[in-house]
């Protein structure tokens, strides 16, 4: 079977839910738990928008077009109601997260706070024979 038609059932599936939330836009009461949950669909972000991406993948589109389509479902039942069509969100401006100011700090020396005896440097300290001999010596 081919990935298109093995696919099918799944597009049938989510346009459904598409229109489900279309309807739910259109006839229930404004602020109702459906129509509030049909219009974060539309046009939330968080969650919902993760959704959204999921739905337009499997019905090829691109959820940007989801939103537009809620929107303007969500402005049509406004105006049919006689409400002030929703205000436009603005996109924020992207504003530069300040950041920490790193400074290099050196590290203390740890080995004369904690009182280490100096080695010569051809001393191997791990010789069990050399420890031997300079305690017998």
């Amino acid at each position: 079977m081919p990935k298109a038609e093995s696919q099918q059932p799944y597009r049938v599936l989510w346009a459904q839910v598409v229109l489900q939330a279309k309807a739910d836009l259109e006839n229930e009461p404004i602020g109702s738990i459906l129509f509030n949950q049909a219009a974060a669909f539309f046009v939330s972000r968080g969650e919902w928008a993760e959704s959204r991406i999921v739905v337009a993948d499997c019905l090829e589109m691109h959820p940007d077009d989801l939103t537009r389509c809620g929107e303007q479902w969500i402005a049509d039942r406004r105006r049919r109601e006689g409400l002030e069509p929703e205000p436009k969100r603005t996109a924020r401006a992207a504003e530069p997260v300040p950041l920490p100011r790193l400074v290099a700090v050196p590290a203390p020396e740890t080995n004369r706070r904690r009182g280490r005896r100096s080695i010569a440097p051809n001393a191997n300290p791990f010789d069990p024979f050399r420890a031997r001999i300079a305690a017998a010596g």
